[in-house]
């Protein structure tokens, strides 16, 4: 027997219900799976006409702790997505694991990594972090290709408080995880938001660019140039990945996210060869995501 979908319907602005609504278009947002546990909300819906997919911690219920229903909700959400190939949003605010469930709930969000990765290169995967989001809920958007984040963001593994214990380094959150570390110095935010109403339209017009799957030909492309060459001698080391596209296409249109008084974070560029159109995703000195479009 299928468990009835419930409507998403709330009002206060921490909720799924009023961020999915944000997100996606107007009246286009429909309630997707079964009800998680009340941990987690998801949704189908448009952004811009182009079908996607979307889930988003309760951050009004136990700060948005995340249990087996709840991750089992987010891998659900992930699948479909992959396999209708549509890009997948994940709205977090969230303190990670329900510590309460134990070995459940880490199993949960062990499968709810294991289900990002497998979508990696399949389907776009944007996180947009609009408030805390510790321990499972920061690995998770590390995990997907862009993270957008909002100035009331902040994602660290442990808190402030086991930080200090631990190491007697007396930190808070903001210096510990807020915007200006992650978008300046770990590079883990590639897209910087001011508000909750800006991080949302910046995931938008993400959406908008990467929404139209295809698959490239590498077999087409054009030859001569050694890619290799591109490369650094040791595979550990980052490199820049800008020449590395040019070797084998023509850039048409490209685009940068720069954070304030910082080197640019996150690049898209687009163009055509004889393999097909396509859009890289680019982050500092390395490739995060190729999404090609048919």
């Amino acid at each position: 027997m299928t468990a009835a979908v419930q409507p998403i319907v709330d009002t206060d602005p921490r909720t799924p219900a009023v961020r999915l609504r944000a997100l996606l278009d107007p009246g286009s947002l429909e309630p997707f799976g079964a009800d998680g546990g009340g941990e987690v909300s998801a949704a189908r819906g448009l952004v811009d006409g182009n079908p996607v997919f979307a889930y988003c911690t309760d951050a009004t219920q136990r700060g948005g702790a995340l249990g087996a229903s709840g991750a089992q909700r987010v891998i659900d959400t992930i699948e479909a997505a992959v396999r209708q190939r549509c890009p997948v949003i994940g709205i977090w605010h969230s303190g990670g694991a329900k510590l309460a469930d134990g070995v459940e709930s880490m199993d949960g969000v062990g499968r709810m990594f294991a289900a990002m990765t497998h979508a990696s290169g399949i389907v776009p995967q944007i996180s947009v972090v609009l408030g805390p989001a510790a321990g499972a809920a920061a690995y998770g958007p590390a995990l997907t290709d862009i993270v957008v984040m909002s100035e009331t963001g902040r994602m660290f593994v442990t808190g402030p408080d086991v930080v200090r214990s631990v190491t007697g380094e007396s930190v808070d959150m903001e210096s510990l995880g807020g915007l200006k570390v992650h978008s300046r110095s770990s590079g883990v935010v590639h897209v910087p938001a001011k508000d909750d109403a800006d991080a949302f339209a910046r995931a938008r017009q993400l959406i908008s660019l990467l929404s139209r799957q295809g698959r490239v030909d590498m077999s087409l492309a054009p030859g001569g140039a050694d890619l290799g060459s591109f490369l650094p001698a040791q595979s550990r080391r980052a490199y820049d990945v800008r020449p590395l596209v040019r070797g084998w296409s023509t850039p048409t249109r490209a685009s940068s996210s720069c954070s304030r008084n910082g080197p640019p974070t996150w690049w898209w560029v687009s163009g055509a060869s004889p393999a097909g159109r396509w859009v890289f995703s680019l982050t500092t000195r390395c490739a995060r995501a190729v999404v090609s479009i048919p």
